[in-house]
């Protein structure tokens, strides 16, 4: 780029061509990055924004540099927002209409404009308490019999379908809460998802961060009023006496 190109003697690239990227063990295929280098194209559309194709004219990683809720353009030059499914749109939110594509938590159910249905029981939801031991139980009995929720850091090859359980949450005030299960007595994973189980705000499994032996914790940042699940589940089989306890304490977990 400095040299122009030799001056205009090369070819210049042009971002999104296909190209030969150098890995340790050879050759591997490449896209022509938003710097007009050559990324590797497993980066490209991979769930991680990758600097390497975070423009606009790679559609900022394939959507993984994507924030909902981020402005964007509109055909026409009026300006637009990325709604729950990252499509570029008018912003309706405050139209008093449920529109599906502000139906989502990150857009507080279109502005409450949406009816929501929760994901978990009426008889699983803790209100606000914070503290220890805000819910426990013997796994074997509480976990649901078929496995229905996973959280992406459960997604590592050995989750097994030994059910889940989960809770109902509202946040008392606007910032960090720590979500633990570190007096639990198994292999644990731990989620926090909206109310409807649709958006994961944060996550903690086998290996990512664990205190307390192989068991999970997790923080979540939350604005007051919101409502979430809490996702308690297992890293493998689970049998009778594998107790969980849950902690939900103010602040980001310090462990």
């Amino acid at each position: 780029v400095a040299l122009e190109w030799d001056g205009g003697d090369c070819t210049a690239p042009v971002v999104g061509d296909e190209c030969d990227y150098e890995t340790w063990y050879g050759t591997d295929l490449g896209y022509i990055g938003c710097d007009l280098t050559c990324g590797p194209a497993s980066y490209f559309g991979d769930a991680v924004c990758d600097s390497y194709f975070d423009c606009e004219e790679l559609e900022f990683d394939g959507g993984d540099c994507i924030e909902i809720g981020d402005g964007c353009s509109l055909e026409g030059g009026a300006d637009g927002i990325y709604d729950c499914d990252k499509a570029c749109a008018e912003d309706t939110t405050d139209d008093d209409v449920c529109d599906d594509g502000f139906n989502c938590f990150e857009f507080d159910f279109d502005g409450g404009s949406c009816e929501v249905e929760a994901c978990y029981s009426a008889e699983r939801d803790l209100g606000s308490v914070l503290g220890e031991a805000v819910a426990s139980g013997d796994a074997a009995e509480d976990f649901s019999v078929e496995d229905i929720y996973d959280g992406t850091c459960s997604s590592w090859g050995y989750s097994t379908s030994t059910g889940e359980v989960l809770y109902g949450w509202t946040a008392p005030s606007t910032g960090d809460f720590c979500f633990d299960l570190i007096d639990s007595s198994f292999d644990t994973s731990l989620a926090v998802w909206d109310m409807t189980c649709s958006s994961e705000l944060a996550c903690d499994g086998d290996g990512h961060g664990s205190a307390g032996g192989w068991t999970s914790y997790t923080t979540a940042s939350l604005t007051e009023g919101d409502m979430v699940a809490i996702l308690i589940d297992s890293y493998g089989s689970v049998s009778s006496g594998d107790l969980y306890s849950l902690d939900i304490t103010e602040g980001a977990c310090a462990y």
